[in-house]
C-alpha cells in the first residue's frame, strides 16, 4: 500500500498546495520526513518577513534567541504577537521606585537597581531564573543611569557624574566623568571610543591603556549639547543624539567625530527619549510629543510618524532588526507595537495588575527576543512569553476606534 512519505518532494509538494496552514503544521509535527519537506519549501518563504519572528539577512533579534524556532514555531509565535495571545509573569519586585535598565543577551539578562548591576541567567524553559548570577559593583554607591554591554565590555554611567567599564577579564575601571552637580542621562561606546551625556553638556572619550591601568582621554566636549539619548555609529565616525529639549523643535543632531562639525537634521520634534539606529540611513526616536519617528538622513526629513492613540510620550523603543518596533509609552505600562511597513500600531500590551503594583507605571526600558518581551517598570520586570499554547487572548489592536465610537454615540 502507498504511503504519503513513500512519494517523491515535488509530487509532496503539489498535494500540499490544497493544505490550509493548519493542515501543514498538523503534518510537521506527525512526521519528521514530511516536516523537512514542508519546513524548506513552505514555510521558511513564508517566515522570511514576520513581525518580531522574520529571518531574512538574519536580523540582530536572531543573535538574542535562547533557542531557535523551527519556521512552523515562527508562524504561531507571529501570529500570537498580531494577536495579543501571551503569558505574563511578573520577576524582582522592589518596593523602592527605581527607572531600571535592560540588556538582553542570549544567555543572559542584565538589570539594574539603584547602585546595583545583575545579571541573570535565561532559562530554555522559563523566562529568567529567579535569582542572579552575578552582581557587578563599583566603589561609588550612587544610582546607575544608564549602561550599554557590547561583546564581553559594559560600560556604565552613574547620575553623579561616575562611570566604569566592567571586563571579565580586566575588572572594573571607575572614573569621574562628570561634575556632580551635573545628572548623567546616557553613555555608550564603539571600540576605544566612549561618550556620556548629562543636563549641562556632552562628552566623547578615547580609552586608552598604559602600564596595565585604564584611562580616559577627553575628545570633545560639548556644551549646551543636553542629550537625553545617544549613539555612536558602528565605524564611530558619527554621534547621533536627541536633545531632552529644543525649543526650536529641532532635537535631532548628529556631531561629526573628528571635525566636531554639528549638523542640525530637520526632525521636527522637541524632545526625544530614546534613538536607535537601523542603519547607516535611517533613525528611529522615541519622542516626547507622543510620536515615534523614522528619520531619512539621504533626504533629511521624518519618512514616516506614528502617533500613539491615547496621547502618551514615549520612553523607550526597542527594534527586532527587520520591520518590528516595540514602543513603551509613559502610561499604564504600555507597550505599542508597530510594524513599520504598516501606518498605525499593530497590538497593544498591557501588563497586568499586581498585589504590589497598580500598572500606572511607565514603561522605562524594553528588551525582546523573538518569543519574549521583557518590561522594565516602576516596582517589577514584567516578562511576556508569547509561544504559548494556552494564553489568554488580548486584543487591542481595534482599541481606539472602539473607543471612538462609544464616545461618538
Amino acid at each position: 500500500m502507498l504511503k504519503l512519505t513513500d512519494l517523491n518532494a515535488d509530487c509532496l509538494l503539489k498535494i500540499f498546495q490544497y493544505c490550509s496552514e493548519r493542515e501543514l503544521v498538523a503534518l510537521c509535527r506527525a512526521n519528521v520526513f514530511l516536516c523537512g519537506i514542508i519546513e524548506r519549501h513552505i514555510f521558511y518563504g513564508l517566515t522570511q518577513d514576520l513581525v518580531m519572528c522574520g529571518h531574512r539577512n538574519s536580523p540582530s533579534i536572531e543573535e538574542r534567541n535562547k533557542t531557535q524556532l523551527t519556521y512552523w514555531e515562527r508562524l504561531k509565535v507571529s501570529k500570537n504577537w498580531v494577536s495579543g495571545i501571551y503569558q505574563e509573569r511578573p520577576y524582582y519586585h522592589h518596593a523602592q521606585m527605581f527607572p531600571t535598565k535592560l540588556c538582553l543577551e542570549r544567555d543572559n539578562l542584565y538589570i539594574t537597581h539603584t547602585r546595583y548591576l545583575r545579571r541573570y541567567r535565561r532559562s530554555s524553559t522559563d523566562g529568567l531564573q529567579r535569582r542572579y548570577e552575578e552582581e557587578i559593583r563599583a566603589p561609588t554607591n550612587s544610582d546607575i543611569s544608564d549602561f550599554v554591554k557590547k561583546d564581553a565590555t559594559l560600560f556604565a554611567g552613574r547620575v553623579c557624574g561616575t562611570c566604569f567599564v566592567w571586563d571579565p577579564d580586566e575588572g572594573i575601571t571607575e572614573q569621574k566623568m562628570h561634575q556632580a552637580s551635573e545628572y548623567l542621562y546616557c553613555v555608550d561606546f564603539v571600540n576605544d571610543l566612549y561618550t556620556t551625556s548629562t543636563d549641562k553638556c556632552c562628552k566623547v572619550w578615547h580609552r586608552s591603556q598604559e602600564f596595565g591601568l585604564t584611562h580616559f582621554d577627553l575628545v570633545i566636549q560639548l556644551p549646551q549639547h543636553s542629550f537625553k539619548s545617544l549613539k555612536l555609529s558602528s565605524d564611530g565616525q558619527w554621534l547621533y543624539g536627541g536633545l531632552y529639549t529644543d525649543k526650536e523643535r529641532r532635537a535631532l543632531r548628529a556631531i561629526h567625530i573628528e571635525s566636531g562639525e554639528e549638523v542640525v537634521f530637520n526632525s521636527n520634534t522637541i524632545s526625544i527619549y530614546d534613538l536607535k539606529i537601523k542603519d547607516d540611513n535611517i533613525l528611529f526616536t522615541a519622542n516626547f510629543d507622543t510620536t515615534f519617528r523614522l528619520f531619512d538622513r539621504r533626504i533629511d526629513r521624518d519618512v514616516a510618524i506614528y502617533e500613539d492613540p491615547f496621547d502618551s510620550s514615549f520612553y523607550c523603543l526597542e527594534y527586532d532588526g527587520l520591520y518590528g518596533v516595540l514602543c513603551g509609552t509613559n502610561r499604564h505600562a504600555r507597550v505599542n507595537l508597530y510594524d513599520i511597513r504598516m501606518s498605525k500600531y499593530v497590538q497593544l500590551y498591557f501588563p497586568g495588575r499586581t498585589r504590589q503594583h497598580n500598572s500606572r507605571s511607565p514603561v522605562y526600558s524594553l528588551a525582546c527576543d523573538s518569543r519574549y518581551m521583557f518590561v522594565a517598570t516602576d516596582h517589577n520586570l514584567r516578562v511576556f512569553d508569547f509561544k504559548t499554547n494556552c494564553g489568554i487572548q488580548r486584543d487591542y489592536a481595534n482599541m481606539y476606534d472602539q473607543t471612538q465610537r462609544y464616545i461618538k454615540v
